[in-house]
C-alpha cells in the first residue's frame, strides 16, 4: 500500500522566478529596512564625500549611503562584529538591501567606522534637528541621564605613573644594547616568533604606547590642579566680600608634580574605571537628553565618572541644537535624577531658561509635601519677582515674613545660599506638579538605555580611543532615532513625510512645547539680601 506523507517540499534548484524580481518586495512593506533606506537617501553625507578625491583618480570606494545602511541595519539586528557582518551581506535578505547588493569586506567596513567618527556624529546632529523642527518631539519636557558602557581594554592594564616611568627607563636602557645586538647577529627574524601584537611589536612601539600613557596621567593632573586653583580662589573671594571665613575644611593647594600612585590604562589611555550596579569596569560615561516621546536630541561621551559635573556640557549640546530654530524652541521643564545635582547646576537655569527638576537626594528620600514646602515655594515666587523688578505689596511679604525669619534668619547663623537653594528643590519635587513631572523621567529616559543596551546588544566599544568610541555611541543614538521613526505610522510614508517638510519649512507641523517660563532660581545668589528685605517689612507692618 503506498504512503502519503504530508510533507512540505521545496522547489528545484533550477526554479525560475522562485523571488519577485523586484528586490523590495522580498521583505514585508512594513521592514524596516525600508525607512532606513528612505532617511539615509534624505540626510546631507557631503562630510563622507569631501574625504575623497574629486579627480576620480585612486581606488573607488563604496557609496557612504551603503556603508551607513549596512552598520544601522546591523546594530539594529546587534551585530558587531565586521566579519559576521560582511557574511551577512552575502546570505542576509535585509543586509543586501540596504548594501544595494554590495559586499564590502569586513575591513571596509571597520575602516569605514572608525575614520568616520565626526561624519557619524555630525549626521546625528542633523537627524536631531530634523525631528526637532519637523515637531516629531515632543520637547515640552526633557530628562537627561547616563549610563556606563565598557571599553575595548581590560582593569588589569592600569599601571602606576612609577610603574611606567620605570618601564620607560629600563625600554631606553635596553634599546640600543637590543638593537646593536639584532644588527649584528642577524636574531631580528627570531624576535618575530613571539608574535606581539603590531603597536607592542618593538621596543620603540612599545615606548610610544608608555609615553601616551604617562602624558595621559600629566594631563589629567594638570586639570585637576587648575580646577583646585579656580575653588581656593572662589572660596577666598567669597571670604573678602562677606568679611568672615568659611566653616569647613579649607581645600589643599594643588600638586604641581602628579602623584606616583595615579592609575591610566595603557590599552586606552581615554579611558576611566567606571562603578555601576555590577561592579567596576573599565569604560566610558554615555549622556543622552529625550523629549517625552523618547527622541534622543543630544548625546555626549565623556571619561568623568561624576554626573555633576556633566549637566552643563549637556545642557550646551542641547542650546547647540536649539539655536537658529524659528519659531524659537523653549522647553519648559527640565528632569534628572539626585547624581546632577549641585548648588552651581541649580544656578544653571538662570542661563537656559528651563524649570529645572533635580531632587537633592535619592528618590526614596524625597517625603511628603508640607505646609513649610508651600511656604519655601511662595518664597520662591516672591523672590524671583523681586528679582525681576515686579513690585510686591506689604501685604504679600507680611505673610511670608514669619517663615522666612523663623526658618533662615532666627538662628546664629543666616542660612546661606547653598542651604536656600536646596530648600527650593525639594519643595519643587515634592510639590504635586514637581512629583507629576519628576514620574516622566523614568518612562523617558531609561527605557532608551534598555533600548540601546538590551534589544542592540550595545554594551561595549569595540574601538580604543575617545573619539573612535564617540562615533560607535552617537551611532547608536542615530539608530534608535530611526528605530522611533520607523513606529510613527506606515514604514513606506517616512521618506514621504520628511520630504514634505524639508520642502516646506514652514508646514502645518505643529512644536510640541508650552510656552517658555521665567527662571525661579534668577537672583539666587542675591537671596539672602532679598530675605533680610522680607524680614524687615514684615517687622514694619
Amino acid at each position: 500500500m503506498p504512503h502519503h506523507h504530508n510533507m512540505i517540499k521545496g522547489y528545484g534548484n533550477e526554479q525560475q522566478f522562485l523571488l519577485p524580481v523586484n528586490a523590495m518586495e522580498w521583505l514585508s512593506e512594513n521592514d524596516i529596512t525600508y525607512a532606513i533606506l528612505d532617511i539615509l537617501s534624505l540626510l546631507d553625507i557631503s562630510k563622507f564625500i569631501d574625504k575623497y578625491r574629486e579627480d576620480g583618480r585612486g581606488s573607488a570606494f563604496f557609496d557612504p549611503r551603503v556603508m551607513l545602511g549596512i552598520l544601522i541595519y546591523a546594530m539594529i539586528r546587534g551585530e558587531k562584529s565586521s566579519r559576521k557582518i560582511e557574511m551577512c551581506c552575502h546570505y542576509d535578505i535585509g543586509y543586501r538591501i540596504v548594501a544595494h547588493n554590495l559586499t564590502p569586506d569586513h575591513t571596509t567596513i571597520y575602516r569605514f567606522k572608525k575614520n568616520n567618527s565626526d561624519e557619524i556624529k555630525s549626521l546625528f546632529k542633523q537627524l536631531s534637528r530634523i525631528i526637532v523642527e519637523s515637531g516629531i518631539a515632543q520637547i515640552g519636557v526633557l530628562a537627561l541621564d547616563g549610563s556606563k558602557f565598557g571599553c575595548n581594554a581590560s582593569l588589569s592594564a592600569n599601571k602606576k605613573l612609577k610603574h611606567l616611568e620605570s618601564e620607560l627607563n629600563r625600554l631606553f636602557d635596553e634599546s640600543q644594547e637590543i638593537d646593536e645586538s639584532e644588527n649584528k647577529d642577524g636574531n631580528a627574524q627570531d624576535m618575530r616568533i613571539n608574535r606581539l601584537p603590531e603597536h607592542l611589536s618593538t621596543n620603540e612601539k612599545r615606548k610610544k604606547v608608555l609615553i601616551r600613557a604617562r602624558d595621559k596621567i600629566i594631563e589629567r593632573n594638570k586639570e585637576e590642579s587648575k580646577k583646585q586653583e579656580e575653588k581656593i580662589k572662589e572660596r577666598e573671594k567669597e571670604e573678602r566680600e562677606s568679611g568672615k571665613l568659611k566653616r569647613g575644611r579649607k581645600p589643599s593647594k594643588p600638586q604641581k608634580n602628579p602623584s606616583p600612585d595615579l592609575k591610566v590604562n595603557v590599552t586606552d589611555p581615554d579611558s576611566q574605571i567606571m562603578s555601576t550596579t555590577n561592579g567596576w569596569i573599565q569604560g566610558y560615561n554615555g549622556q543622552i537628553i529625550v523629549s517625552e516621546n523618547q527622541y534622543i536630541l543630544a548625546a555626549l561621551l565623556s571619561d568623568e565618572q561624576n554626573d555633576k559635573k556633566l549637566l552643563v556640557p549637556m545642557l550646551n549640546e542641547l542650546q547647540e541644537l536649539f539655536s537658529g530654530i524659528h519659531p524659537p524652541i523653549l522647553p519648559h521643564s527640565f528632569l534628572s535624577d539626585a547624581g546632577y545635582y549641585s548648588y552651581q547646576n541649580a544656578l544653571a537655569e538662570n542661563e537656559y531658561s528651563m524649570n529645572f527638576i533635580i531632587p537633592p537626594s535619592k528618590e526614596r528620600k524625597i517625603h511628603e509635601y508640607t505646609l513649610d514646602d508651600g511656604n519655601v515655594s511662595r518664597m520662591e515666587e516672591i523672590c524671583k519677582m523681586i528679582s525681576n523688578g515686579i513690585r510686591v505689596t506689604i501685604a504679600e511679604l507680611a505673610n511670608i515674613g514669619t517663615f522666612v525669619w523663623r526658618s533662615f534668619m532666627d538662628r546664629e547663623k543666616n542660612a546661606t545660599n547653598e542651604e536656600i537653594c536646596r530648600r527650593i528643590m525639594e519643595a519643587r519635587v515634592r510639590s504635586p506638579t514637581g512629583r507629576e513631572l519628576y514620574r516622566k523621567r523614568k518612562y523617558m529616559v531609561e527605557p532608551v538605555f534598555g533600548d540601546i543596551k538590551h534589544n542592540m546588544r550595545f554594551r561595549t566599544f569595540s574601538q580604543k580611543g575617545k573619539e573612535n568610541c564617540e562615533g560607535e555611541f552617537f551611532l547608536a543614538a542615530l539608530v534608535h532615532n530611526i528605530k522611533k521613526l520607523a513606529k510613527i505610522s506606515n514604514i513606506t510614508t517616512v521618506g514621504h513625510f520628511f520630504s514634505r517638510f524639508l520642502i516646506h519649512p514652514q508646514s502645518q507641523f505643529p512644536l510640541f512645547y508650552q510656552p517658555r517660563t521665567v527662571s525661579a532660581m534668577r537672583g539666587l545668589r542675591s537671596v539672602n539680601e532679598i530675605l533680610i528685605m522680607l524680614a524687615i517689612s514684615y517687622t514694619k507692618v
